[in-house]
């Protein structure tokens, strides 16, 4: 659908004054590194890092650098170990210190990334972004009192950093119009002088806590104004992703997949789990993680990228060819690629989750390259899940059609259909679990979860939220607590606002 990489870099770091003496060829070739990168010119970048180690230059940010190359072309491993060089040549080194932290966050790795941020924090107290990153990663880890109280520090040594207050706001109940942080938010709101993204990350915030307050159309109001904004900035249009979706459904017909001759693996280790953001993904990977032989992925690109990568053609605008002009070793290169890469993920837990939402663009992929792989698909009412997608200012850029509600019903319309498709042309193949009858049977709905997945009852399941592990999307609340259904129905309180939406919804196919 809108899926495109992030085109947000890291600062790449200047050269410093060196600590040993460059020839004038090396220092020009460290120059022309630093601005290639700078210009997205990674290839060269690269090249001309890697010719200065092998002349044995030690300066950090030469490593540093690097690194962040290797962490913008998928190879993360080596990107943590050239942090690790940078910083034993200057142990003092933040950038490099930051990312090491953010490359220990990819792998799964919360606690070595919350010591580098504390490692950040004991020379640079002041320094918010870190104590902002440490948060998030104390978030995740189900630590909520910390993680609190490092949002409350921030806001008070920089109330304009504005990111810290939609956090935050998250986390917080909200029970009066007079609670401090309403107030706190509601001055910063009326500076003039207020950038977009800030009013954005405020918009979102006070919607949040009206809601709270069950003042529905204050929050619809604020909704309203940070959806507007973020529209603003990428003026979305269907087109594309219809363009896309029709071209899957007429390629991936069923005479063109039974005509393949592809044996694909035969690992069952995946369970990919599919279907609308805020539809309940996040809930059913915690419910299944919490079995003793399923690991957690969260949001894998692997299989997605390795799909549009070799698959997408840009001569027609990146769109699938004819299954049949594929050469038969690029699908089977794929299960075997992504079955590498879960496996330096997590190498002992018999399944490993993806919950990846675009990946119902390619699950007739997945059928070629991993047949034995399950397939989860989560379904919910699809006026609370368009409601729940506007309600979340997305921290990435990938889904551009959630800032409108005319878009965001549009976008359902095509992911419906894209689903009926799949069921017609992969009868048997794919799980539909309902999150109201998950919600309001969980245990009946469990059982029969775990069943279509090979695995058999463990209580854990039903005690999710008791269970560790990390939880990064929007509903980390929500898989921290009990089963609930207080957003069962919850566009209803909206419904006054939502006639665009409804409109499209509700519009013959």
């Amino acid at each position: 659908m809108s899926k495109k990489k992030n085109k947000s870099r890291r600062k790449v770091r200047q050269p410093a004054r060196p600590r040993q003496t460059l020839t004038g060829p090396q220092n020009l070739r460290l120059q022309q590194a630093v601005q290639a990168q700078s210009a997205g010119n990674l290839a060269f970048a690269e090249s001309a890092y890697r010719t200065l180690i092998t002349e044995n230059v030690k300066i950090p940010q030469v490593y540093n650098n690097l690194g962040l190359v290797y962490n913008q072309t998928g190879r993360q491993e080596k990107a943590l170990k050239l942090f690790k060089m940078a910083l034993s040549l200057d142990p003092r080194f933040v950038d490099a210190r930051m990312h090491l932290a953010t490359a220990y966050e990819q792998a799964g790795e919360t606690d070595k990334a919350v010591h580098c941020y504390q490692q950040v924090l004991a020379h640079h107290p002041g320094n918010f972004v870190a104590r902002y990153q440490m948060a998030n990663q104390l978030k995740a880890q189900g630590k909520l009192e910390e993680a609190i109280a490092h949002y409350r520090k921030i806001m008070q040594q920089n109330p304009g950093y504005t990111q810290a207050h939609f956090t935050y706001s998250g986390v917080h109940k909200y029970e009066n119009a007079s609670d401090p942080h309403i107030v706190a938010m509601l001055e910063l709101y009326q500076n003039g002088a207020l950038g977009v993204d800030h009013k954005i990350h405020l918009s979102f915030a006070l919607a949040k806590a009206f809601e709270d307050l069950k003042d529905f159309p204050q929050a619809f109001h604020y909704l309203k104004t940070g959806n507007d904004l973020r529209y603003k900035k990428y003026q979305y249009t269907i087109d594309s992703d219809e363009e896309l979706i029709s071209n899957i459904i007429e390629t991936f017909s069923a005479e063109a997949m039974s005509g393949l001759d592809i044996r694909g693996e035969s690992s069952d280790r995946p369970i990919f789990i599919v279907g609308m953001p805020r539809s309940g993904t996040t809930l059913v990977e915690k419910i299944l993680a919490s079995h003793s032989e399923v690991y957690a992925g969260g949001e894998l690109d692997y299989l997605f990228s390795l799909g549009a990568s070799h698959f997408l053609d840009k001569a027609i605008h990146y769109q699938f060819r004819p299954l049949n002009t594929y050469a038969k070793d690029i699908y089977e290169s794929v299960g075997t690629v992504y079955l590498e890469k879960i496996n330096q993920l997590n190498g002992q837990a018999r399944h490993i989750t993806d919950k990846l939402p675009f990946n119902c663009l390619m699950i007739g992929l997945i059928r070629i390259a991993l047949p034995h792989a399950k397939i989860v698909h989560c379904v919910r009412d699809p006026r609370d899940t368009c409601l729940s997608i506007y309600k979340q200012n997305f921290a990435t850029e990938n889904y551009r059609f959630a800032y409108d509600l005319k878009t965001v019903g549009q976008y359902h319309n095509l992911y419906r259909n894209l689903m009926q498709h799949w069921h017609r042309v992969l009868p048997g193949h794919i799980y539909d679990i309902e999150y109201e009858s998950l919600t309001q049977n969980p245990e009946v709905e469990i059982r029969a979860l775990l069943s279509a997945c090979g695995l058999h009852w463990q209580d854990a399941c039903l005690d999710f939220h008791q269970s560790d592990g990390l939880v990064k999307t929007a509903s980390f609340y929500q898989v921290r607590q009990p089963m609930y259904t207080s957003s069962v129905q919850l566009w209803q309180h909206y419904e006054a606002f939502l006639e665009p939406l409804l409109n499209e919804l509700n519009a013959p196919d």
